[in-house]
């Protein structure tokens, strides 16, 4: 009986800490080999090589794992899926797969990879498994902030270091993940200007000069902190491909790339809540990670029809000490549109759409 009860107490205390290590392993990538030394070919099979060499998601080596299902009889698959699964693998690199393993795996929620050669080389390719991952979950970021094609009433606030505030009223459309055009509704002295953004390629339409100018997306139609880019904002996945997904209790924090070099910032760094897959925080960074400005998302609000986001962006910069910029969204609305809308000619004609 004292036996009984002394082993009890030792898996209630083993549990925990066998559920922490597998948290603090979770991300990890696994290589099927025969040998324990570097470099070493993978194997050639996926459950009944001797080892697994285990893998940070950056790709940085961790350790060997003796591979306890190598000699069991029957169901070898599925077994070697459930146990690379509770170590925290996501990702598994081997010659050849079986279809009970691949089955396993992919019910273990788990990445599979066949590769002939060395073990190093062939982490290369799981890297970037990570990183279609996280394009997923941009996705799901411009979708929950935006539909792909809506309309939309925002109001753009520019605070000066001495207090005082410029105000500007804009109904903005947009289609699909490369066009979107706004006009300005106030002030005054601003009404009947319209913008347009066509993939990188952005116009200033003003009344009296009858026709529309080149403008650039570092620039600023209204001053301010935020610029074009961020006035006119296309979907994220438009402009930035994942390169690494960080995850902290409730948040991920994904690290962004630009796909081009005409994307106004060349990397951001995207603070998303993991429950509603919103974005609480973006900075804004140049490619040797100077920060460029930082935008705070506020205030969720639900717009009607499945849209609830934050109705407040503020930015604010280190190249503009002690001056703010904030976006106020009063509706959003899902809305199609004609490729008419969205182009040199119709600039002046946007208000007839309101």
């Amino acid at each position: 009986m004292k036996k009984i009860f002394y082993w009890f107490l030792v898996i209630l205390f083993l549990v925990p800490i066998a559920a922490g290590v597998s948290e603090m392993t979770s991300g990890m990538i696994a290589v099927s080999v025969d040998e324990k030394i570097q470099p070493v070919n993978v194997s050639s099979q996926a459950a009944r090589c001797a080892y697994y060499m285990i893998f940070d998601n950056k790709g940085k080596f961790l350790e060997f794992v003796d591979n306890p299902i190598k000699d069991v009889h029957g169901g070898a698959g599925t077994s070697a899926a459930n146990f690379l699964g509770n170590k925290g693998v996501t990702v598994v690199i081997a010659e050849d797969f079986g279809y009970k393993m691949i089955n396993a795996l992919e019910s273990n929620g788990i990445k599979f990879i066949e590769f002939k050669g060395i073990a190093d080389d062939a982490v290369e390719l799981a890297i970037p498994a990570y990183a279609a991952d996280g394009n997923k979950l941009l996705e799901q970021v411009d979708r929950n902030l935006n539909p792909e094609s809506y309309e939309s009433y925002k109001k753009l606030i520019n605070i000066e270091p001495d207090g005082s505030k410029k105000e500007f009223v804009l109904f903005t459309v947009k289609k699909g993940k490369d066009k979107v055009a706004a006009i300005f509704i106030s002030p005054a002295s601003e009404k009947g200007r319209s913008t347009l953004r066509l993939d990188e390629n952005m116009w200033l339409y003003i009344p009296n000069v009858g026709k529309p100018i080149r403008i650039t997306s570092l620039q600023s139609v209204v001053g301010g902190v935020f610029n074009n880019s961020d006035i006119l904002r296309l979907d994220y996945t438009s402009e930035y491909d994942v390169e690494q997904v960080e995850e902290n209790g409730d948040e991920y924090l994904l690290h962004l790339k630009a796909k081009t070099n005409a994307v106004a910032y060349d990397k951001l760094k995207m603070w998303v809540d993991k429950n509603s897959m919103l974005p609480l925080k973006i900075e804004s960074l140049t490619a040797e990670l100077m920060l460029i400005k930082t935008l705070h998302f506020k205030e969720v609000k639900d717009f009607g029809n499945g849209i609830v986001r934050p109705s407040v962006i503020e930015t604010d910069s280190p190249l503009y000490k002690n001056y703010k910029s904030v976006i106020i969204f009063a509706k959003i609305q899902e809305r199609t549109w004609s490729d008419e809308v969205f182009t040199l000619t119709f600039m002046p004609n946007i208000n007839s759409l309101r």
